[in-house]
């Protein structure tokens, strides 16, 4: 991602996040959050994350990183999970639109 400013590039495949990274993350908001909701994986694993409590969807997405909401930033501290053109822009980054 080009967004004009530094940043720290985490590739959660390989580096996944633990239950109690994504905790920190969620600083007390619902897990649904950060879960991807619409992945296929969840009809490949047998999840209803909408069924699910937060402490097994924060399980889920520990054990599955593809469980978890991409692009995810945390700016100052603050999650945003799948940032919107305009969050971007905001940010003061630039979209790359063409």
């Amino acid at each position: 991602m080009q967004t004009g400013i530094p940043f720290v590039e985490r590739d959660l495949r390989k580096e996944p996040l633990s239950e109690g990274e994504i905790r920190d993350l969620l600083k007390g908001k619902p897990a649904l959050t950060l879960y991807a909701t619409r992945g296929r994986q969840n009809k490949e694993l047998g999840i209803v994350p909408e069924r699910c409590s937060d402490d097994e969807l924060i399980d889920w997405m520990a054990r599955e990183p593809r469980l978890i909401r991409r692009p995810t930033l945390v700016v100052d501290g603050e999650l945003i999970p799948q940032p919107s053109r305009a969050e971007l822009e905001a940010l003061g980054g630039s979209t790359g639109g063409g």
